[in-house]
């Protein structure tokens, strides 16, 4: 199975990747759910977001759901590489955060069948770039599932397999289709399975534990 190689984590935050695929648009998605959380009468929301990488999610998720009114967000960057941690690490320093956001991040490592979050902790998972790197998929959705509060949500972004232009990403061998990997969803007890029609060479499925 190819892993990404974190000597070459500059390709993660390139120009050419911010514009194939803006991560606002998906924060956008997150944030509405975060709105939600707030509206239910609740005054925390955690977000982890697994396989962080160098922060291309991350920054941005930061800077747009930190100083949300009325709740209190926690983010959790975590990856398997000690190198990408201190990537983002640095990349949080040099991102001019006011103090209150750079203590709404929490960096962890993590192991593909151990996200070192506790059990039933976490109101919003995304995972982008990710899962087809995955050996045992079927193990990391649920361990995804175990982290996850009842009715939490998953966000899960990835390179599909069906895209025809290949901008970048792995080939397309390596690939899955949105189809293979909602089965995959539906397999580990994941429900309300929804694919969001936002981005052109990646597939993003919203889901609920």
């Amino acid at each position: 199975m190819h892993k990404f190689n974190p000597a070459h984590h500059k390709r993660l935050t390139s120009k050419e990747r911010y514009e194939l695929m803006p991560p606002e648009i998906a924060i956008n998605e997150i944030k509405k759910v975060v709105e939600t959380i707030r509206n239910s009468g609740k005054n925390e929301a955690k977000i982890a977001d697994i396989g962080c990488g160098s922060g291309f999610f991350t920054i941005p998720l930061i800077k747009t759901i930190a100083d949300a009114e009325n709740i209190n967000v926690k983010v959790y960057a975590l990856d398997i590489n000690e190198e990408m941690l201190f990537c983002i690490k640095e990349n949080i320093e040099n991102a001019n955060f006011s103090k209150e956001q750079k203590n709404c991040a929490i960096l962890t490592k993590c192991e593909e069948s151990n996200i070192t979050l506790e059990d039933e902790s976490m109101d919003i998972i995304l995972t982008s770039n990710v899962f087809h790197e995955i050996e045992n998929r079927l193990d990391y959705l649920r361990e995804i599932k175990r982290v996850l509060k009842p009715e939490g949500i998953l966000f899960l972004i990835d390179w599909d397999k069906e895209d025809k232009i290949l901008k970048m990403g792995p080939p397309v061998e390596e690939r899955l289709s949105s189809a293979e990997s909602i089965e995959l969803l539906s397999a580990a007890g994941f429900t309300d399975i929804t694919k969001l029609p936002l981005y052109s060479s990646s597939f993003t499925i919203k889901c609920k534990k």
